[in-house]
Formats: C-alpha cells, sequence, structure tokens
C-alpha cells in the first residue's frame, strides 16, 4: 500500500457541480484540528456553489521542537545567553528547511491523491481549481512541474491555480512551461511580505511578479493576510467560480451557537441520544445541566470541561469542540496518528478507539473499524459500551472491591459491508487488583493513561460524552468535513 502524503475534509458541496476547488495550507498551519476548523471557516460562502476540499498535509509547526532540539538549546544556554538564541533560531531554520524539502516531495503526489480522492468519493468531478498559500504554493508548484513532464498523468482538468504568497522561486523560462498545465495560474503577491524575507536562499514568487503568470498585487499585504481576507484575494484575482457575493449572515456572539462542529450535529439528533451524552455530564461536579435547554446547555458544559476548568470558570466559557478534540488527542498520545484523520469523525475515531483500548485491554467491538461499528450497531447496544466505558474511567473504579461488577451484555451478531461482525461479551475487572498482571504485560502505559485520565477534572465525564457525539455524527453527520451547507 502506497504512503498517503494527505488527509482531505470537505468544506461544503454541490452535489450537481462538476468542479472541485482544493486548498492546500502552508507552513505552521493545518497541525491541528483547532487550526483546519479555523482554516474552513475563512473559506468564503460565495464558494458554496463548487465543492471545496481541503488538503492536509505535513507541514509542521514553528512551535514544533524535538527531544534532541531541546537538549541542544538547554545546552547553549549553559553556555551563554546569545548562544540559546542562536541555537534556536539554526534549530528553527533547519526545522523550516525540513519542512520546505517535504513540500516537494508531497507535492509529486498531489495530483495523483486528488485524483483517486475525487475518484471514490465524487466521481462527478472533472475540473479542479488548486489554491496554495506559502509552502502551500510550493507544494502546488512542485504538483505543476510533475505534470508539465507528462500531461496524461493527469486525468482531471485544472482550470485556475492561485499562488498566494508562495514561497518557492521560479524563473521566467519555468514559469513559461508551468502555465501550459492549467487555464490560468495567478500569483498573489505582495513587496510588503517580510516574512518570505527569511527564505534566505530563495527568490519567493510571493514577493514579485513573474511572467507569463497572472499576476496581481495584494498590496499592503502581509504574509498571513491572505486567509482572513481570503474573499478580497478571490475578488481581486478574478478566481473561477466567485461570483464575488457575501452571503448575509448575521455573526452570533454565542460560542454554542457558533460552535459548528457540535450545534449544527446535535440540532439533527433524537432526544434519546442527547439524553445520553447529558447522562455522562451530569456525573462531573463541574457541570450544571439546564433541564430547559438541553441541547444549549449540553453543548455549554461539554466547552467547560474542555481545557482548564478553573480557567474556563473564571472567563466565563469554555473552549470550542476542535479544541477539545485537541486536548484529547494530546493527553492520549495521539499526536502522531492526527494528521491522518482529515474529517472529525476519523479524529473521534482513533479517540474512541483508544480510549477503549485503555479500558479494556482483554477486547472491544472498537478496536479495528469503530465507524463501521458503530453504523452496524443498535443504539441500546452501543450505549451498554459507553456506559461500561464510563464505569471503568472514575476514580471509584480503582479502588473498589475486587469482586466482579456486573457485566455488559452485549453478544450478538451485527451484520456488516463484507461479512458479520460478532461483538464478544465484555465483563467489568477491578483495574487496581488486576495491575501486576497489566504490568506482565507490557501496558502499564496504558494503565496509567486510564488513571490519569480518572485524576482529570470532569474527563471521566467529558470522554464518554465525546463518545455520544460520535455516534451521533457517524449516523446523522457529514462523515467528511467539518461542515454540511
Amino acid at each position: 500500500m502506497k504512503p498517503q502524503h494527505f488527509s482531505f475534509t470537505t468544506q461544503s458541496f454541490n452535489s450537481t457541480t462538476t468542479t472541485a476547488n482544493v486548498f492546500i495550507h502552508g507552513y505552521s498551519a493545518g497541525h491541528n484540528f483547532t487550526d483546519r476548523a479555523l482554516l474552513v471557516s475563512q473559506i468564503p460562502q460565495a464558494l458554496n456553489t463548487d465543492i471545496n476540499l481541503l488538503m492536509f498535509w505535513e507541514s509542521s509547526h514553528f512551535g514544533s521542537i524535538s527531544k534532541l532540539s531541546r537538549n541542544v538549546i538547554f545546552g547553549a544556554s549553559r553556555l551563554h545567553p546569545a548562544a540559546t538564541l542562536a541555537a534556536f533560531a539554526g534549530d528553527r531554520a533547519v526545522h523550516f528547511a525540513m519542512s520546505r524539502k517535504r513540500a516537494n516531495l508531497v507535492g509529486e503526489a498531489l495530483l495523483d491523491e486528488l485524483g483517486d480522492y475525487l475518484l471514490e468519493h465524487y466521481p462527478y468531478v472533472t475540473h479542479v481549481n488548486l489554491v496554495g498559500h506559502s509552502l502551500g504554493g510550493r507544494v502546488v508548484i512542485s504538483a505543476l512541474r510533475k505534470l508539465a513532464q507528462n500531461r496524461d498523468a493527469c486525468d482531471l482538468v485544472i482550470n485556475d491555480v492561485l499562488l498566494m504568497a508562495a514561497a518557492v522561486e521560479v524563473s521566467a523560462d519555468e514559469a513559461q512551461a508551468l502555465n501550459g498545465t492549467a487555464e490560468r495560474v495567478i500569483n498573489a503577491y505582495s513587496k510588503s511580505d517580510g516574512v518570505l524575507l527569511l527564505n534566505a536562499d530563495e527568490k519567493c514568487l510571493g514577493r514579485h511578479e513573474v511572467k507569463p503568470f497572472d499576476n496581481v498585487e495584494m498590496t499592503k499585504f502581509g504574509h498571513l493576510d491572505y486567509w482572513p481576507k481570503l474573499h478580497d484575494v478571490l475578488m481581486r484575482t478574478q478566481f473561477s467560480g466567485f461570483n464575488g457575493q457575501q452571503l448575509g449572515q448575521t455573526q452570533l456572539q454565542d460560542p454554542v451557537l457558533n460552535d459548528v462542529l457540535l450545534y449544527g450535529l446535535l440540532q439533527r439528533v433524537p432526544q434519546e441520544v442527547l439524553a445520553q451524552g447529558i447522562k455522562h455530564l451530569k456525573t462531573s461536579s463541574w457541570i450544571s445541566i439546564d433541564e430547559q435547554q438541553p441541547l444549549h446547555s449540553f453543548i455549554r458544559e461539554m466547552q467547560h470541561l474542555g481545557g482548564h476548568c478553573m480557567v474556563n470558570f473564571v472567563r466565563g466559557r469554555g473552549i470550542a469542540y476542535a479544541a477539545l478534540l485537541d486536548m484529547l488527542v494530546e493527553h492520549f498520545d495521539l499526536g502522531n496518528d492526527r494528521q491522518r484523520c482529515g474529517a472529525v469523525v476519523e479524529l473521534e475515531a482513533l479517540l474512541v478507539r483508544q480510549v477503549f483500548d485503555n479500558a479494556f485491554p482483554e477486547g472491544h467491538a472498537f478496536s479495528s473499524s469503530p465507524i463501521a461499528a458503530v453504523k452496524a450497531m443498535p443504539a441500546d447496544t452501543y450505549f451498554s459500551h459507553v456506559d461500561a466505558l464510563a464505569e471503568r474511567l472514575t476514580l471509584a473504579s480503582y479502588v473498589k472491591a475486587s469482586a466482579p461488577a456486573p457485566q455488559v451484555e452485549t453478544s450478538q451478531s451485527l451484520r456488516v459491508t463484507g461479512g458479520t461482525l460478532n461483538i464478544t461479551q465484555l465483563a467489568s475487572w477491578n483495574m487496581l487488583s488486576a495491575l501486576p498482571e497489566l504490568l506482565g504485560k507490557h501496558i502499564a502505559g496504558r494503565w496509567m493513561t486510564n488513571f490519569k485520565t480518572a485524576l482529570k477534572p470532569g474527563y471521566s465525564a467529558l470522554v464518554p460524552a465525546v463518545a455520544v457525539v460520535f455516534f451521533a455524527r457517524v449516523h446523522w453527520g457529514s462523515e467528511r468535513g467539518f461542515r454540511h451547507r
């Protein structure tokens, strides 16, 4: 199986269109779901006549510092404060150089992986527009370079290619060759972009015009202005399919209503599903449910359990669901797996599998394909699994008597694609008394992670609630993206 360099998410789509707009982020962007949700929100609604895809690649982040780098910087600090700054600057320069090299590599796979994804999910799409920002522009240029060598390698028709603050050097001769790979190659550049000066060994396309590209100067634009002002960029460059009209929309100040990953989904679910989530949240002493407004209250209290509970209490609000998922990813050490999750439901599936792995090392129903298992599973069966999970996440479960708790009956056969899924009977067990056995099986780390979850304020209520939201998204949500309009 060939390696996958990109993960995808769909911001919105029209089932009758044959065109897809494809966005590729740059360095220090798209590194977590909070940032991805921000990128999605900045795509203008005036583009909702086409399919909008975001292709996420491992661009890394300026603040991502490895253990080796920390040791080098710490060692330099023992010599002189100036040596610390020099070591940090040198390390970040090397880090960016590695990301730049990776951009060239993943760019060569862009059109192949995009074609495969569209063929599987949107086979009626025949035309694409490519938009790349910063190192994302480098990714796009790398794809065009490969295409220029073999025009028959891609079945898709490329209409517009929009390069925003592209962190790549392209000569006039090369631009001539690349210009023939698309209907139009647009270079949106700004002479005020000081960030691209840090790419010292190259004359970046994002700071000057190159013929025969269509060059559009974005006067006084900084490097980070392109995404927040994307509507203006698309209008000034006359981007294909963009009608230039911003749909009227009142900006809501309520963080609950603004949390599109939760509010838009949970409006559509049956009350019994919402009741399951509320049941688990109510086990936390940190929250208070307003029975007169169950949906609003449930989302508000989930947000409050995210992040630092005391900080949330002082400021009077919690964190959005995207940030909450990122928090759980870090808690369960799943940062390396996050890049492969393009859609929210995929990250939720990763978390669900991990928390059940921690709680039930003897086996559970979600060990291989959580989404497929949940699709085939009746609601009462799934929620009995979540109840058993919640039981094992409480601190009391670590200190109670060793007598076995009542068993959770979940044994039945469920039909899924490709055959029958057999779910074995799961029996409760005493985590504390089983510790020596766990240590013998070399999974003490998993036991300690579960114990740490029980100690975290509100986590024993939050994790089962996320599992309920996952069930709702599988059955009533859009599986391929942040939102579906």
